[in-house]
């Protein structure tokens, strides 16, 4: 029997893609250990994330980030759904003989729209970046400059 492991990897960054300060970098296998990934640091923290794989129709447009209820988390959440921060995901498979990183599954980038709280967790709800009603992203437009003719019609006519 195999058995496989994965880890994930979170790091907040501002709305410009540039990291927060104080760094907010956290994976969610090594516990009370820190694990470190293309030259950056993660502490631990348990934490649980959903990205909307299972969806039916293949819907990612959403995905939530869940941690047990504190109040640094709260803080920090409060602070990334103010100001709208990005959310980069990295999920890795962990070589279970040598607790190694060992396969780059996934890299995924999420915009912190809302957060949600009971008395034990708080969810970090996260949106697509190219959710362009609910994010206000992207902020670039089609013109015929990007891409060429545009339709100026709703209707196709396949000929």
């Amino acid at each position: 029997m195999t058995a496989i492991a994965f880890c994930n990897h979170v790091r907040f960054m501002t709305e410009a893609g540039v990291e927060t300060v104080p760094n907010y970098r956290y994976q969610n296998f090594f516990i009370n250990e820190t694990n470190t990934v293309s030259g950056i640091t993660y502490g631990f923290l348990p934490f649980g994330i959903t990205t909307g794989a299972g969806k039916r129709g293949g819907d990612r447009a959403e995905a939530s980030l869940v941690v047990a209820h504190n109040s640094i988390v709260l803080n920090v959440f409060t602070e990334a759904a103010f100001n709208s921060w990005l959310v980069e995901v990295r999920t890795w498979t962990v070589n279970l003989s040598d607790y190694s990183n060992d396969t780059d599954v996934s890299t995924e980038l999420w915009v912190v729209n809302s957060y949600e709280l009971d008395i034990d967790r708080i969810t970090l709800r996260l949106t697509s970046p190219l959710d362009a009603v609910r994010s206000d992203a992207p902020r670039r437009v089609l013109n015929t400059r990007l891409v060429g003719s545009l339709p100026s019609s709703g209707s196709l006519v396949v000929g």
